[in-house]
């Protein structure tokens, strides 16, 4: 248990010590939310709930808020957690060939990602709050965060395999801003088209608006949030179980005639 305080410790200083992350997490989700509230148009717009099935009306704005809330944080634990993950990588493995239990460096992993995503979802719930009293702010809280648990989740992965932070920067910019902007009804008029629920962001996305617009809780889609976050938080941590595991070396037979004295 000692080894995973120690680890837990480390995997959050690691993270708190990111300056970007910091700055991002301070300033450019109450910019996007403010923006998104003070710019975009007030005019109705008309939206099919696909948990449900009936049109939701409500303000551009609105819509858009929670858009730009998903893409924050989803674009700052993503990269958060690829970046201290590539950067503590070799540390890791050198830490499992010294002997320090592989399974407490998991849920050390896991517990940052947690924490992280808990952390800013709630941040960035409160400010669509500040702007806007939606019908239920915990049912938000509970979208925002498994948005960002689900991108923590890729970035552990990507971290795996991308060679430095700039492609692992352009391959989560690019995967959250395909997945978010193709639900927003204001960028596009077919959101609720039968291809978007393939998206990984789909779930999130319905939990929010359900929060935001209806006083229904959508539990089949929070599910398809939860199951799109945990598959995506397992594959990351076996790759990384199965990147550091330590392959025993059987010693090779003595030549033929020598002798152990």
């Amino acid at each position: 248990m000692n080894a995973y305080r120690v680890a837990t410790r480390y995997s959050l200083l690691v993270l708190a010590r990111n300056r970007l992350a910091m700055v991002v997490l301070v300033g450019f989700i109450p910019l996007l939310v403010s923006l998104a509230h003070f710019v975009v148009t007030r005019n109705v717009v008309a939206f099919r709930y696909r948990a449900t099935g009936a049109l939701l009306h409500g303000t551009g704005e609105k819509f858009t808020m929670i858009t730009c809330a998903l893409s924050a944080v989803t674009l700052l634990v993503g990269f958060a957690m690829f970046t201290a993950a590539q950067r503590s990588s070799d540390f890791d493995q050198r830490l499992v060939a010294a002997g320090y239990p592989r399974t407490e460096l998991l849920l050390a992993k896991l517990t940052t990602l947690i924490v992280s995503a808990a952390v800013v979802g709630a941040y960035a719930t409160a400010w669509l709050w500040w702007y806007w009293p939606m019908e239920q702010p915990l049912l938000m809280a509970v979208g925002v965060f498994l948005a960002a648990l689900l991108y923590g989740a890729i970035g552990l992965f990507l971290a795996l395999f991308l060679p430095g932070e700039l492609e692992g920067m352009f391959t989560i910019i690019m995967t959250s801003l395909i997945d978010l902007a193709l639900q927003n009804p204001i960028a596009n008029p077919a959101a609720d088209a039968a291809l978007i629920t393939f998206l990984p962001a789909y779930g999130a996305m319905q939990t929010c608006l359900g929060a935001g617009f209806t006083d229904i809780i959508p539990l089949r889609h929070v599910a398809i949030s939860v199951a799109w976050a945990t598959a995506c938080a397992v594959v990351a941590l076996a790759t990384f179980a199965l990147r550091t595991r330590i392959h025993a070396t059987s010693p090779r037979p003595l030549p033929a005639g020598d002798s152990v004295s």
